[in-house]
């Protein structure tokens, strides 16, 4: 069965800003572009190679962030980069004033010389802002790996528990609020594709209950509880709220027709599913059950959508903006009231390679609005979601517009005040879709990241680096060495040419 394990590699990046704003260019100088910047009040969009690192010509994709809840200006994020001095540990971008600037800790567990640093990686602070959990899919070994390290220090990354034969790990960290049972307990979920998992109900919740103590126990929850076609999708994204409701999402895979190594492959039938627990994932996240009458089964999963189909690529095509396809999904809850809860997920539709819809529900998942989404997106990928403390929902995701040489991939912030009613929408990037020529798949990545703390809202998304402003409409910020005049990036002599290549991006807002 297709598992898309070791399908990735990178480069990363080290200091100072280049500001490269639309209007009032005043880019005479190399290596710099300033002006006033086109996008809302408040808003920030940074390139994350450091200065240090502006000769980097990497494939940098598949990125992921977490931001310290008890001190938002601390940021880590990840990408498939290799460690700059070629040792045996990958690096995490680091930044201490609220994404500004960005600096790279070679902190992860990974094998010397390794071209992409680590497999897939996805990281998150516990609530109070004193640890870093992670998992990651080992380089060299393909193991899913546990992670932890201290902060502030981020010293090397501690394994806390290591398996083979899972797929994209997905990591969510919280700590139990004072008053609590179990207050001060970090909780860590993890999701992943386990494919040691019986009966290939491979969807699964890697979860610890207490996972700062010197030696934290996982389990294993198996949260698909219906039958499989041998395995379910790669994507299992768990969240939780401060009351200790629990939710996940994934596809629950049923069927399909084609070859994955010929590039054919297509999930012929899928369901979106999305899994409860009320007690912080001690109950077996089995809170939510479908009724026993048809069209329920009495099973504990509820199946918002039935029967989805859509291609699972080993390699993208020029159809697909060079970008491999194989569903995507994201689910996020209110801070404020654990009942709302909403979900993104993407399916094939006539004349769409994947079509990303938004649905939301009111009731802990029991009922979702519908028929029709709060959102609909054509030829798009990458939906990550969040809401912020006033309730606004927030979707990221990037967008193939145009054909054959005006091909484009647009990135996206979609965000609604009013559940959904209506959206304001700010383009992120609009970049060629057919340069660079990707050098492995995913071209950009298997995700992105989208998260909340407070009112503000932080992400990362890679695409192409080219200096230019007609690019990014809302402004932008580089760090590495780039002309906007010449929309040439510049070596760290600030002289020599570099050639164009996919970067992470941070933004706030």
């Amino acid at each position: 069965m297709p598992a898309r394990k070791t399908i990735k590699k990178s480069t990363p990046k080290k200091t100072k800003s280049t500001r490269a704003r639309a209007s009032r260019k005043k880019a005479g100088k190399k290596g710099t572009a300033t002006g006033i910047g086109q996008g809302p009040p408040g808003f920030m969009l940074v390139n994350m190679i450091p200065q240090s690192l502006s000769g980097e010509t990497a494939q940098d994709s598949e990125p992921h962030l977490t931001v310290n809840p008890a001190n938002p200006n601390m940021i880590i994020g990840t990408a498939f980069s290799p460690n700059p001095g070629g040792g045996a540990l990958a690096p995490v971008y680091k930044s201490l004033n609220g994404g500004a600037t960005w600096t790279v800790n070679a902190i992860v567990p990974s094998q010397a010389g390794s071209q992409l640093g680590t497999g897939d990686i996805t990281t998150s602070f516990n609530r109070t802002g004193t640890k870093l959990y992670g998992g990651i899919l080992r380089a060299g070994t393909g193991a899913l790996e546990f992670l932890r390290t201290t902060v502030p220090a981020f010293p090397p990354m501690t394994v806390l528990k290591s398996r083979l034969s899972a797929d994209q790990p997905f990591t969510h960290a919280t700590t139990v609020p004072a008053g609590g049972v179990g207050a001060g307990q970090d909780r860590v979920y993890i999701g992943d594709n386990d494919f040691a998992a019986p009966a290939g109900k491979t969807q699964t919740v890697d979860q610890s209950l207490n996972a700062a103590v010197a030696a934290p126990a996982f389990n294993s929850v198996r949260v698909d509880k219906r039958t499989t076609m041998g395995q379910d999708g790669p994507q299992c994204r768990p969240v939780a709220h401060s009351d200790g409701t629990i939710y996940a999402a994934f596809y629950g895979w049923r069927a399909a027709t084609g070859n994955f190594q010929a590039n054919t492959f297509v999930v012929t039938s899928a369901d979106v599913v999305v899994v409860r627990d009320d007690k912080w994932g001690g109950g077996g996240f089995v809170d939510l059950k479908e009724p026993v009458a048809p069209p329920g089964d009495g099973l504990a999963g509820k199946r918002v959508i039935k029967g989805v189909s859509f291609p699972f690529m080993i390699h993208g095509t020029a159809v697909t903006g060079q970008q491999r396809i194989g569903g995507t999904i994201s689910i996020a809850v209110d801070p404020n009231n654990s009942s709302i809860v909403y979900l993104a997920w993407g399916d094939r539709q006539s004349g769409s390679f994947l079509t990303i819809h938004v649905r939301r529900s009111t009731d802990r998942g029991v009922t979702w609005s519908g028929p029709g989404d709060l959102l609909t997106i054509p030829n798009a990928t990458n939906a990550a979601l969040a809401i912020n403390s006033a309730g606004m929902i927030g979707l990221l995701y990037q967008q193939v517009t145009g054909t054959g040489a005006g091909q484009r991939w647009v990135t996206h912030l979609q965000r609604s005040a009013n559940a959904g009613v209506t959206w304001t929408d700010l383009v992120l990037a609009n970049v060629p879709a057919t340069a660079p020529v990707k050098t492995f798949d995913p071209y950009l990545g298997d995700y992105d990241h989208l998260v909340a703390v407070g009112q503000t809202f932080f992400g990362i998304f890679s695409t192409n680096n080219s200096p230019n402003m007609a690019n990014f409409p809302n402004g932008v910020t580089y760090q590495r060495n780039a002309n906007f005049t010449t929309h040439t990036l510049l070596n760290v002599n600030n002289s020599s040419p570099v050639a164009i290549s996919i970067d992470p991006f941070f933004f706030k807002i």
